[in-house]
């Protein structure tokens, strides 16, 4: 993998991080957030942001 790419996959994560951390997500089950795979993330960030728009009225 070039570093460009794993630059890149690296601020992905980050985002995604950010982003969770805000929501008040900081763990998805026994792993903290910079443990989980790009994959994992983009996942977890789905799933919570389907359940906060079905929140909304």
């Amino acid at each position: 993998m070039s570093k460009q790419t794993y630059s890149d996959i690296q601020r992905k994560k980050n985002l995604i991080i950010d982003s969770l951390i805000h929501l008040g997500i900081y763990k998805k089950g026994n792993k903290q957030l910079y443990e989980l795979s790009l994959h994992e993330l983009e996942t977890e960030y789905r799933i919570v942001n389907s359940a906060i728009n079905d929140l909304s009225f």
